[in-house]
């Protein structure tokens, strides 16, 4: 029978201390992301309803010149004037220079997947009905994205959209869906302005319906914040929608929540 000295025990300690570091960063690393928290579907952040939501960011989107749809480095292209704050749109960029901005901790996050919108400035005579049909169709194609805070996925989304034949309906198929909303909005007054950063609008202010997918985040903690997401869209095979160019997307933003 042998027994350990003191040296030998502080040595085992400290070298047990060592292989379970690298397990305690990662246990520590998905406490803080686990603290990330969503709107869920059919919920009212800030008790205003997802449409009313979709309709602020379509008017602040659209609103932009292109000058202020820009990102530029150093810069920070965000609306952070309401309750959820809303980050730039994946149809805009591909892969802009790094955002960092400052924001509240009593804000929420808007975070634009893949999204579109039809309005009634080109297609006049369009019901409700027909303008979420047309907002369902610039939408389509195998759509992947991925959202990370700190670098952890926290939303996952693959789907696809298509039209039936005959063209008057979409078909919806989902292969994963986590913490991404999907929907198509009640209709909604959009104005776009003269000088909007969206090529080929019809100045004015019309009726419009959006259609897409979105994460809604709940305000996150105080200090500094990475939030990553990107977008793949393809027609068949391949992951972008026909109705568009193939589109492929990857944006940062460094947030400073106060």
């Amino acid at each position: 029978m042998w027994t350990l000295g003191k040296d030998t025990r502080r040595c085992l300690i400290f070298v047990a201390l060592f292989l379970l570091c690298p397990s305690l960063l990662t246990l520590g690393a998905l406490r803080h992301v686990s603290a990330v928290e969503f709107f869920p579907q059919g919920s009212m952040p800030f008790g205003k309803s997802y449409d009313d939501w979709a309709a602020k960011y379509w008017n602040w989107d659209v609103g932009m010149n292109t000058d202020q749809a820009t990102p530029k480095p150093g810069g920070c292209v965000i609306n952070s004037s309401n309750q959820l704050v809303m980050l730039l749109e994946t149809a805009d960029v591909t892969t802009p220079p790094t955002q960092s901005c400052q924001i509240s901790a009593n804000q929420g996050i808007i975070v634009p997947l893949w999204i579109g919108w039809c309005d009634t400035g080109s297609s006049r005579n369009f019901t409700e009905e027909q303008l979420a049909l047309c907002a369902k169709q610039q939408n389509l194609g195998n759509i992947g994205s991925v959202v990370k805070v700190e670098g952890v996925p926290i939303a996952k989304l693959d789907a696809s959209q298509t039209v039936n034949p005959g063209g008057k309906s979409v078909n919806y198929a989902v292969n994963s869906l986590a913490n991404v909303t999907k929907f198509t909005s009640k209709q909604f007054t959009l104005t776009i302005p003269a000088n909007t950063h969206k090529p080929n609008q019809v100045t004015g202010t019309w009726h419009a319906v959006s259609d897409g997918w979105w994460v809604f985040l709940k305000p996150l903690s105080p200090g500094q914040h990475t939030i990553f997401y990107n977008i793949r869209v393809a027609p068949t095979g391949a992951l972008t929608s026909p109705g568009t160019s193939p589109h492929f997307a990857d944006i940062i933003y460094n947030l400073q929540v106060k």
